[in-house]
């Protein structure tokens, strides 16, 4: 593993030299899915930016469980470091028409075209190829077409960080108002003790939501977050010189993103990520 020694060496690399190959990266995110004006947001209650239309575009809804990585649409498109190096996140911000928050994390797997009618155990299963220990790890089901109105509740059946297998997560609130709109990314909280996951075997609905729908389910590995206090106002974030030091970005990373909304206004958000490698 190499390290950034210190200040001089990330300025170094940050302009090229030691074979830093700096790199960043521009993006934007618009408030429509496919040139439709996208869903409004549940305050407070996280919601994925994976189907937003921007620069890069927007991902579709998966259908079979797959891997993204740095050349699937919808993600960040990063390049890979060279020459047996590590990719560093050094910095970042972001702005939007609205506030809230915005985080930023590595899509390490995900399935679409599960239906919020079905009571009987949905597989998921798929193979994670990046931080395969499972340690930080987190799961939510995603909504890509509204499922339906009657309240219930979600399980998963996963394996943990000690490579433990057959585990329930703790029920979570599924379908009705606040859990059923599309982007919404409804967390699977895990059992007690847990503290990342390696794999999904399957997900259950205990009853049926009324609407079939389009739900999925996403394993992400968080990497940063980026607060945005005010409408026009930069989240900005130095990992060199702040907390919570600076970020490996594992060879390809699908980079993605969270938005955790502080009104009911869907986002337009604009931003820049800054890399080196080591």
């Amino acid at each position: 593993m190499t390290a950034l020694v210190d200040l001089s060496d990330v300025l170094n690399r940050m302009t090229g030299g030691n074979s830093g190959t700096p790199e960043n990266i521009w993006w934007h995110k618009q408030a429509r899915i496919a040139g439709a004006a996208a869903t409004a947001p549940i305050a407070g209650r996280p919601a994925s930016l994976w189907t937003y239309d921007g620069q890069p575009s927007g991902g579709v809804a998966p259908t079979t469980v797959a891997v993204p990585d740095n050349t699937t649409t919808g993600g960040l498109k990063q390049t890979d470091p060279g020459g047996g190096r590590e990719k560093w996140l050094i910095g970042g911000a972001a702005t939007g028409s609205v506030a809230g928050e915005l985080i930023l994390y590595d899509r390490l797997l995900h399935i679409g075209g599960l239906s919020g009618t079905v009571t009987t155990a949905q597989t998921v299963g798929g193979s994670l190829t990046r931080y395969t220990d499972g340690i930080g790890n987190m799961v939510w089901a995603e909504i890509y077409t509204i499922i339906g109105t009657s309240a219930t509740t979600i399980t998963m059946s996963y394996t943990d960080q000690g490579a433990a297998s057959g585990i329930t997560s703790i029920a979570t609130a599924f379908g009705g108002t606040g859990f059923r709109e599309v982007t919404r990314c409804i967390m699977l909280p895990l059992a007690a003790g847990d503290t990342g996951v390696q794999a999904v075997a399957s997900v259950t609905v205990l009853a049926t939501t009324s609407t079939a729908g389009d739900f999925g389910v996403t394993v992400g590995h968080p990497l940063a977050r980026f607060a945005i206090n005010q409408v026009g106002g930069s989240g900005w974030r130095d990992f060199v010189t702040g907390l919570p030091g600076v970020p490996e970005i594992q060879p390809d990373a699908c980079l993605s993103m969270l938005w955790m909304p502080n009104s009911t206004t869907a986002p337009e958000l604009f931003g820049c990520l800054s890399f080196v490698e080591a």
